[in-house]
């Protein structure tokens, strides 16, 4: 990663090339920290290395800190340290986790220093409501997810937290909001709960939402009511399953790079956070054939002019004994393009692998066939140019569902914990390995 780009993002250039690699070992560091680091290879790092995803590797003589990627949930990052750089130039010293988690409050002649929700994902669901947290982890590294407030039983046991390695999925995170794991009876409460990464460099480098509980009756507030759909399903939800046992269904979905936020970063000639878009590059479901075969790059940028904060990833809902055809056009300039599915049933022609199954740019559509016989969350994401496709956001999920899910649960929601490009993140139009 290059300190000076990111320096010129965050407004604080100064402070970033007057960091070194590890604080406790620099030219000022006290005899006795060098000496304790010296001997136990200790790294403390500091708000500006945290703002930058660092994290320590290794052990012994080959520990060092590096840098390398970027942490989102459903391809949206809300730094920490951003959201901390603007209270500190409005006054707050010491910005604490709530604060800069929801702004300031008013205090007496001060005015109340009000931060925007999350770009992450947003869960609602009124108290009592029977959730499902379902999360999918992108990229090389190993997540956490933890969820405040909430504890779900997993083989007999409570727990709040789960370990997600790479393309691992993890959903039984099953809860009533606000209440117990069991039981809708009040436990936690409604209020906002933090949901993250338990790995603490990964939260505080944007990879934590919020999981709102909402009164149990009467109306709501503009935003939430605003993200309440006519289906009833607020924003980010799962969709209603596609098909049933016996049935085949036809999905039409392109492969387009189109503008996207992803981030906010501070900037002090506004003294704001400013909103970043990247071109990401994604599936865009349409909604039949017409559409699929008339969309073109240009028309898939127009699409996300109104949705560039508000795209969620594609999750292809169905339930269970579904036969799904997936008709793929890849619209991106230069970058072929696959769709490789998990747990579903399929032969080697519709891996999303062979050449027969790889879009290319401006090239004719593919078509694959799933038998979706498995009831769970898997993965999908391309298998054309792996590391780099979904580095930049070119994955989705499969939600099977079973006609128990349907009956059981209110709310249904699916997170994704992405290791992104840090190339395409710093807006390189090529990668250059940094991000790999």
């Amino acid at each position: 990663m290059n300190l000076v780009q990111w320096s010129m993002l965050a407004g604080s250039l100064s402070s970033l090339l007057a960091v070194g690699a590890c604080t406790n070992t620099g030219p000022d560091a006290p005899d006795a920290a060098k000496a304790a680091a010296e001997v136990h290879n200790e790294f403390d790092l500091d708000w500006t290395q945290l703002g930058l995803g660092c994290a320590v590797m290794g052990t012994g003589n080959a520990a060092h800190v590096m840098c390398n990627h970027g942490h989102s949930l459903n391809l949206r990052n809300e730094n920490l340290y951003q959201r901390h750089l603007l209270l500190t130039d409005k006054g707050i010293a010491a910005p604490n986790e709530a604060q800069m988690m929801h702004g300031v409050a008013a205090n007496g002649a001060k005015p109340a220093i009000q931060l925007p929700d999350p770009l992450t994902p947003m869960l609602r669901a009124r108290l009592g409501e029977r959730v499902r947290v379902r999360a999918v982890s992108y990229g090389p590294l190993f997540h956490t997810f933890h969820i405040h407030g909430h504890l779900w039983v997993d083989n007999g046991k409570r727990k709040d937290t789960r370990v997600l390695g790479p393309a691992e999925v993890y959903d039984a995170a099953e809860f009533y909001a606000g209440g117990g794991a069991v039981a809708p009876e009040p436990r936690a409460g409604a209020g906002d709960w933090m949901y993250h990464c338990h790995v603490e460099q990964h939260a505080v480098t944007g990879m934590w939402g919020m999981f709102r509980v909402l009164p149990k009756d009467g109306a709501l507030l503009e935003v939430d009511a605003a993200a309440l759909g006519k289906d009833g399903r607020f924003t980010g939800e799962v969709p209603t399953p596609l098909g049933g046992p016996g049935q085949t269904v036809d999905v039409w979905v392109v492969a387009a790079e189109v503008p996207l936020a992803v981030a906010r970063v501070y900037t002090p000639a506004t003294r704001a956070l400013l909103t970043l878009e990247r071109d990401a590059r994604l599936f865009m479901p349409v909604a039949d054939e017409k559409a699929f075969l008339a969309a073109t790059a240009a028309s898939q940028r127009k699409v996300m002019e109104t949705q560039a904060e508000t795209f969620q990833p594609w999750i292809l809902s169905l339930r269970r004994g579904t036969k799904v055809r997936v008709h793929l056009r890849n619209v991106m300039p230069e970058a072929p393009a696959s769709l490789h599915p998990h747990g579903v049933a399929y032969d080697i022609a519709n891996d999303g692998t062979l050449e027969s199954s790889v879009a290319q740019p401006a090239g004719p559509p593919v078509v694959s066939e799933w038998l979706a016989d498995t009831a769970g969350t898997w993965p999908l994401h391309d298998h054309a140019r792996q590391v780099e496709n979904i580095g930049r956001g070119l994955f989705s999920a499969i939600v099977v569902k079973s006609p128990e899910e349907e009956k059981s649960l209110q709310r249904d929601y699916l997170v994704i914990f992405h290791d992104y490009d840090m190339d395409w993140f710093m807006g390189a139009a090529k990668p250059t390995g940094a991000g790999h």
